[in-house]
């Protein structure tokens, strides 16, 4: 239960993450410890004192000692490589990447992440590489088409990005935030009514995304839809009361359907 709370503080401010999960250094159990380690590896090292970064490199070492036990499995690089990302160990990280797909080529969150970290390196050629490598070995793999459809909507190829993020959003139905991406894409081609049926697909699986309110009720607006428009600035605001912003962008969005009326 401990080691599984872990995942729980992964996405906290690291001030937090590292006020909460470094007590667990002194954990008896190792895999806490280790887990702790690996959680905190992309804190900055200025944000530890003397006494807890003696203990994060204790257990650091030992969860790295884990893993090199297991160096015939993907799992065991790819968490190399992750530790050593997150430390900005660029070259370790990519050679750890390379060697898990070396051992299992159809191993997707290898694939995915080597990718991801060949694009923010400036490498997007190379990411593309990598999963266009992949969709040739697994042509039906949702993870792959979606991560090289964000990938070619960020050089612009727009119609490559809508083909791609479609055919993910069909073999992953569930992923609000596909279809939402999906809709961004169409909606860049002016392809409207495919933009509008992706957007209220990704709200119907995850109606309290202020997100999706907020997306679908600019998407009305700039058709001056207004009877579409204001129902879903409502309910943005319904759904966080206490957010101004979302009470001005009601106001305004009032406004200016009051505007377009006197007209």
């Amino acid at each position: 239960m401990r080691r599984a709370a872990v995942a729980v503080l992964e996405g906290a401010r690291p001030g937090t993450r590292l006020g909460q999960l470094a007590p667990l250094f002194f954990d008896p159990v190792r895999a806490v410890r280790i887990e702790a380690a690996r959680a905190l590896s992309s804190v900055p090292a200025a944000e530890f004192d003397a006494d807890k970064r003696a203990r994060f490199e204790a257990a650091l070492a030992e969860f790295i000692a884990a893993q090199r036990a297991s160096l015939d499995m993907p799992g065991a690089r790819l968490n190399l490589a992750v530790v050593a990302e997150n430390q900005g160990r660029a070259a370790d990280a990519e050679a750890e990447y390379v060697a898990a797909l070396k051992l299992d080529p159809d191993f997707t969150p290898g694939r995915l992440n080597l990718a991801r970290f060949y694009s923010i390196s400036g490498r997007p050629h190379d990411a593309e590489r990598i999963l266009r490598s992949g969709l040739q070995r697994v042509p039906n793999q949702g993870d792959l088409h979606y991560s090289l459809g964000l990938l070619v909507a960020e050089q612009n190829r727009l119609p490559e990005a809508a083909a791609e993020l479609t055919e993910a959003a069909r073999l992953l139905p569930e992923r609000p935030r596909v279809h939402y991406n999906q809709a961004l894409a169409w909606q860049r081609l002016d392809r409207r009514g495919e933009a509008e049926a992706a957007l209220l697909k990704a709200q119907s699986l995850a109606p309290s995304d202020r997100a999706f309110a907020h997306a679908l009720a600019v998407f009305y607006a700039q058709d001056r839809r207004w009877f579409l428009a204001l129902p879903w600035a409502e309910k943005l605001v319904a759904l966080d009361p206490a957010d101004r912003q979302a009470q001005q962008f009601l106001a305004q969005m009032r406004l200016s359907a009051e505007r377009d009326g006197k007209r």
